[in-house]
């Protein structure tokens, strides 16, 4: 019976992880043209690459965090794996903050300057990059533990998130601040496991999905725009500035979690008709790698070398997300192959 439970898969979680794993790595091959990243060798700027870089990035990040909670109720629930908060935290630091620390350190010698021990340690241990993705999610199974073993009832908890959600607004270390911005999207994916059967029981889910993405592009197309109207000015009171803030991150909230719905209604509608391919698969299994290494061969391709001039600004980003893509996955692949690949990576 034991080994029956190891080998159940959830194959509405290998097919998110696989589109997931294209998302992140798409998103930030346009991410220039959004201007959260410096502008390479050439660099002309595209309004349309800009909005294809904010799509989507509209909720993937949420979408991996929802994931997570979603794995975390399916080892609970599922697999009767429930372990103590000392377990779960040697658990996490192994498989979130040593490969965090790994490669913020290859990171930082790469892609930061030098300015002095402590603001190198403060760096790494905070994840450079976009490693501080891993040190937040290390939080979230945390707190998502705290709240799984406080006895209210879960609408009073996701009540409480979406209060958290809107206040984290401050920088904390070890990425709390952002834990606190996410932690909403890891209840929910906890949530939503145990009542998956049921949701994956409703016959009319197709014939919703359309009219969802569509509501989805509407609704981002407004509120994506005005999230960017809630920008803090420093002419403005400090009053004034956390309500901007707090009304920033209650947009983001609403289309993201909008856009997270479908995507995860859209994945289990497309299991209950088609199997899933062996390559979905194996992009699902590299994922974890993909995240690790894709940005280390955007910012080397973008800034270390002339491949903007040589393939031009509009063509930039495709051939940047093509490599990326098949560079980060042949990497990811070949280090799971390896003992010490295993060890930080899986």
């Amino acid at each position: 019976m034991e080994q029956e439970k190891k080998t159940i898969r959830l194959n509405e979680v290998t097919l998110m992880r696989s589109v997931l794993a294209l998302l992140i790595v798409f998103m930030h091959a346009f991410t220039c043209y959004n201007h959260s990243w410096g502008e390479p060798k050439g660099f002309v700027d595209v309004p349309l690459y800009k909005w294809l870089s904010r799509i989507s990035f509209s909720f993937t990040l949420e979408a991996f965090v929802f994931i997570s909670g979603y794995l975390f109720a399916f080892q609970k629930y599922t697999l009767n794996r429930i372990d103590g908060i000392a377990f779960l935290m040697q658990q996490k630091i192994k498989r979130l903050l040593l490969p965090s620390i790994v490669f913020s350190t290859v990171y930082f010698f790469f892609f930061y300057q030098y300015k002095g021990f402590s603001e190198m340690l403060y760096s790494i241990i905070n994840g450079c990059g976009h490693m501080w993705f891993l040190p937040m999610l290390f939080w979230c199974f945390i707190g998502g533990w705290l709240l799984e073993h406080i006895n209210v009832n879960n609408i009073w908890k996701i009540v409480f998130l979406i209060c958290l959600h809107l206040l984290a607004i401050f920088s904390l270390p070890m990425q709390l601040n952002r834990a606190c911005f996410f932690m909403i999207y890891f209840y929910l994916g906890f949530v939503v496991y145990k009542k998956s059967e049921k949701i994956k029981s409703y016959h009319s889910i197709k014939r919703l999905l359309q009219w969802g993405w569509i509501f989805f592009i509407l609704v981002f197309a407004v509120f994506r725009p005005l999230s960017d109207i809630f920008v803090c000015s420093e002419k403005v009171s400090v009053f004034h500035q956390l309500t901007i803030l707090v009304c920033h991150n209650a947009c983001q909230l609403i289309y993201a979690s909008l856009g997270l719905a479908v995507f995860y209604l859209s994945a289990i509608c497309y299991i209950k008709s088609n199997q899933l391919n062996p390559f979905t698969d194996k992009l699902a299994a590299n994922s974890f790698g993909i995240y690790l290494f894709q940005q280390f061969v955007l910012l080397f391709l973008y800034y270390k070398t002339s491949f903007p001039l040589i393939v031009g600004p509009y063509w930039l980003p495709w051939c940047g997300f093509a490599i990326a893509i098949f560079v980060s996955f042949i990497l990811s692949d070949i280090l799971r192959h390896t003992k010490i690949g295993k060890f930080l990576i899986g």
